[in-house]
């Protein structure tokens, strides 16, 4: 059993989101989502620049494990996740904070150039209204989209652990994320599956009473 946990600087319901049928990580995080295996586990914990949780008072945003790791070209294309593509002529903001945002333009697409950057509410220039290269860039660096199989999202009602629990965490960004023991994963995940089931438990650490999104960057690496 292989647990990877990180400090996000940001839980917009983009990166992860929670929303749908299931939760995804397809945006962000390159070297996560490229490196890491069907089976593992991956964390997501607040941060200071998040919540103003310090270092040893993180909480758990997330947890997933990954069921299918499916690349951008053919996550974009199938038909179980058309939801996750952001549509901004819905009412709410569900149905824009979707993070399947990249078009193939070619077969086999896996460069950037390969790929249109969907219009979204967080990974797009704003001020000229149009894609953000910064952002198309690195999010097609890490190549595939993470689709869990089992999942358990808290966002805004994150949830404190207790200390014979808590999984290994770096002091701040991490672009891999910190792997734990195998044991203190096993505790770890045992623990939430005892108390909790699998699903969406809250909204996003910042989301929106209105119909409008907030713009949001990845932070960190």
């Amino acid at each position: 059993m292989r647990l990877f946990s990180y400090k996000m600087t940001h839980d917009t319901g983009f990166a992860p989101n929670p929303f749908g049928h299931t939760l995804t990580l397809a945006t962000c995080k390159p070297q996560i989502r490229r490196l890491k295996k069907q089976g593992d586990w991956i964390a997501g914990f607040t941060s200071k620049a998040l919540t103003g949780d310090r270092v040893g008072e993180e909480r758990l945003i997330y947890l997933m494990q990954v069921g299918k790791k499916l690349h951008l070209r053919y996550y974009y294309s199938d038909p179980l996740y058309q939801d996750k593509i952001p549509n901004l002529g819905k009412s709410g903001p569900i149905p824009k904070t979707g993070d399947n945002i990249y078009r193939p333009l070619v077969p086999g697409a896996i460069e950037p150039a390969h790929f249109e950057q969907l219009r979204n509410p967080n990974h797009w220039n704003k001020d000229v209204d149009v894609p953000s290269a910064f952002d198309l860039r690195r999010d097609v660096s890490g190549q595939y989209a993470l689709i869990a199989d089992e999942f358990y999202y808290f966002g805004a009602q994150a949830i404190a652990l207790p200390e014979a629990v808590r999984p290994a965490l770096p002091g701040g960004q991490s672009a891999h994320g910190i792997q734990s023991s195998e044991a203190l994963a096993e505790r770890f995940i045992s623990f939430i599956r005892s108390q909790y089931q699998p699903g969406r438990h809250g909204n996003p650490t910042r989301w929106p009473e209105d119909e409008l999104t907030s713009s949001s960057k990845c932070g960190g690496r």
